[in-house]
């Protein structure tokens, strides 16, 4: 993910599984599930002066910049990779919030053009269920469901002026996701969230 200004580059890389020795149990941990790994970085866009921002074990992924390029935001899984939530930070690594609470696997998160509120999936509903939601960029208040149908309802990006948003979704039927594209209203958004009820733990971590 480029920088607004095109300076930066955020990215994932697995590399801290492979550029150090491993114990017993890292090596069958990365035998078992790699992305255990993934950790996020950011360098310049010419390559130069990479940086690692996560220090934390498990799956770190997924990074987008922020409509100003003040912060990036992310996806965290859990250690055991079932459960995730939706963090930021600063582009530096400090400062880091957690947004999403969920007690869910909630992922592909993408900042509205306001930098008001972002957009992501989760499996809130079921395992294999994912719908979009929109919460609040300080993550002050529960999530709001956007989509209503079964199956897969994922990796949402809105229109740089936020009137329309484009999605991968199931809902045709059989195996394979298609792309949609659906007008959105911003006030409406506001409202939703302004009405959901403060974030809630859920008590997993």
């Amino acid at each position: 993910s480029y920088s607004p200004d095109g300076q930066w580059i955020a990215f994932t890389s697995m590399r801290d599984a492979y550029n150090r020795p491993l114990s017993g149990a890292e090596q069958k941990m990365l035998e078992e599930n790699p992305s255990y790994f993934a950790e996020i970085y950011i360098m310049r866009a010419d390559g130069s002066g990479q940086k690692r921002l996560t220090p934390v074990s498990g799956y770190d992924g997924g990074p987008f910049f922020t409509h100003d390029g003040a912060r990036i935001v992310w996806r965290r899984f859990d250690e055991q990779g079932l459960l995730a939530d939706i963090y930021t930070m600063k582009p530096d690594g400090t400062d880091v919030r957690r947004i999403t609470d969920f007690g869910s696997m909630s992922w592909a998160p993408y900042e509205h053009p306001s930098g008001q509120y972002f957009i992501f999936a989760s499996n809130k509903l079921g395992f294999e269920n994912f719908e979009l939601f929109i919460v609040d960029a300080q993550g002050a208040r529960e999530p709001v469901r956007v989509t209503y149908t079964g199956g897969f309802d994922g990796l949402p990006v809105p229109s740089p002026d936020g009137t329309l948003l484009a999605w991968t979704s199931s809902r045709a039927g059989g195996e394979a996701g298609q792309l949609y594209l659906g007008g959105w209203n911003h006030q409406k958004a506001l409202e939703a969230i302004g009405s959901a009820p403060p974030r809630r733990p859920s008590g997993k971590s």
